[in-house]
């Protein structure tokens, strides 16, 4: 859906006290019911973090923040939506913690959501790779899937995307590991769909991706044609089997 933030004050400094920035009138119990009704393999997950350097993880107080967390965490899964989101992703672009602190707090929050969801993704991208890093290897088990944001730096041609992927293997493991491309215009010069897309039939061939995920829904819709990457996406995965 949208994320989940925490209100920060003016230093950013978290409490986590989250609450939901989309439209819950649009996106409401009733509407993600009847999505899954009509597609039964979807998962409806919600992200915990925020765009931007005003949403940045830096807590308070550790243990504050981590019951604050889990509390208004717990409103809006069980309470307002009445236990039909089936998951997290942790989706911090900006972390001013250290590693050993993320992993701590975020895992605890985890391991307490686990009992009211399904399952759970964690978005990593290279300037806060070793906070992901330790996190996932804190809690191998309880992360489902890895989304890494390949459109957050330079990929400039198909040999580094590979070779890159790769890399991220021996840390997120093959199985878990997604490729991440973005529609978003303001980040399209980071890695091109060419490249992308090479890499990743390149990878698939050598059974070395599970598969990809689609950042952006809105500039998907906006395209011409609209989801033309995700229709892509999905033939390339399907076309694999």
């Amino acid at each position: 859906m949208d994320y989940v933030e925490d209100p920060n004050t003016k230093k950013k400094v978290g409490k986590g006290n989250f609450r939901a920035t989309w439209d819950v009138n649009k996106f409401s119990t009733k509407s993600i019911r009847n999505l899954k009704s009509d597609y039964e393999r979807v998962k409806v997950v919600i992200s915990l973090g925020g765009h931007g350097t005003d949403f940045p993880f830096n807590p308070h107080d550790k243990e504050t923040w981590i019951d604050n967390a889990k509390e208004s965490l717990e409103v809006i899964i069980r309470n307002k939506y009445e236990s039909v989101i089936d998951g997290i992703d942790i989706n911090y672009e900006y972390i001013e913690s250290n590693e050993e602190d993320f992993a701590y707090c975020i895992g605890k929050v985890i391991d307490y959501l686990k009992t009211l969801i399904s399952a759970v993704s964690i978005a990593p991208s290279n300037p806060v790779l070793s906070h992901y890093q330790k996190l996932f290897k804190a809690n191998p088990d309880r992360v489902d899937w890895v989304n890494y944001q390949y459109y957050k730096q330079k990929v400039p041609n198909t040999p580094e995307f590979v070779n890159l992927h790769r890399t991220l293997i021996d840390t997120f493991t093959v199985e878990k590991l997604l490729a991440g491309f973005s529609t978003d215009k303001t980040v399209k010069d980071n890695i091109s769909l060419e490249v992308f897309v090479e890499g990743c039939m390149q990878l698939i061939k050598s059974a070395s991706l599970s598969g990809i995920f689609v950042s952006d829904a809105q500039s998907s819709l906006d395209s011409e044609p609209s989801h033309y990457v995700e229709e892509k996406a999905q033939k390339l995965l399907t076309e694999s089997d």
